[in-house]
């Protein structure tokens, strides 16, 4: 009888202590972080050169521990890394490791950006390797999620149903094919942000982002969260509405990533409803 005492004691303080780790996760704090310190690496300082991808620069916080989480990401049609390097600034300073890479040729499908993903993610894994690296058995290699702009953002959603070892995607405007598009291309089991623009002319949500999150399996985890009046490029600047597109996909990347389940609470319907940066917001969360 006592030992069956202790143990209900014991289960009511670890629950009270996870209760109050969550209680302590708000949007103000999460809004109010200091970012980490960043450095970068590149194929001239030994980083591998993927055959499926050309070109490659790796963001990783310096002042950071172990065990790092990392993600993927790949511009659009005829777009370089540069388009999305704010997305891995911002990622980095908030402690993912972020590689960019650019696509062998920059009208390259969004099939062949799913394999240059997919490339990057094995680039991670012998960084890990690498002896002279900096990140020497500091990376996490089982948990790696990718993401992307437009056409890079459709090759995401195309990766993640390409190669399971996916763990997460963030899909930004993505694009593809729409008389092509199948259910079935996107029959894969990683949590998927959609990022897009209510009012983008080059992937109107009507017929891109909307169909992307009707065409993921209802049992995948999956968010769209749709930006007043934003357009094609909005979604590239983390900082827009206040931080509040930042904030959601790196709410996303701790709870499906890194495992943090209190983020779930930012991510739920009512939370996102007091979110005026929002024209429209869908999830199977709750």
């Amino acid at each position: 009888m006592k030992v069956r005492t202790l143990l209900v004691l014991l289960i009511c303080v670890l629950s009270y202590s996870v209760y109050g780790q969550c209680e302590s996760i708000t949007a103000k704090s999460v809004s109010t972080y200091t970012p980490f310190s960043l450095d970068s690496l590149y194929e001239a300082d030994g980083l591998r050169n993927g055959d499926d991808y050309d070109g490659a620069t790796l963001y990783f916080p310096t002042n950071s521990e172990s065990n790092l989480k990392s993600i993927v990401l790949v511009p659009g049609y005829k777009a370089t890394q540069r388009s999305v390097s704010l997305w891995a600034r911002y990622l980095a300073e908030r402690g993912y490791v972020t590689m960019t890479i650019g696509t062998n040729a920059l009208t390259d499908s969004p099939a062949l950006r799913a394999k240059a993903l997919v490339d990057g993610m094995e680039t991670i894994r012998q960084e890990n390797n690498r002896t002279d690296s900096p990140l020497f058995q500091k990376l996490d290699t089982e948990n790696i999620a990718v993401g992307g702009w437009s056409m890079g953002g459709g090759g995401a959603q195309l990766a993640a149903a390409l190669d399971k070892r996916v763990k997460a995607v963030i899909a930004i405007t993505p694009w593809l094919y729409p008389k092509t598009l199948a259910e079935t291309d996107l029959n894969h089991t990683a949590p998927v942000l959609i990022l897009s623009g209510q009012v983008d002319p080059t992937a109107p949500p009507a017929s891109h982002s909307n169909v992307h999150y009707e065409y993921t399996p209802s049992n995948t985890k999956k968010m769209l969260f749709e930006i007043t009046e934003g357009n094609h490029s909005t979604p590239l600047y983390p900082n827009t509405g206040n931080g509040d597109l930042g904030n959601v996909a790196y709410a996303w990347l701790e709870l499906f990533v890194r495992g943090n389940d209190c983020y779930s609470q930012l991510l739920s319907t009512n939370a996102l409803n007091q979110n005026s940066t929002a024209s429209k917001q869908q999830s199977n969360l709750n």
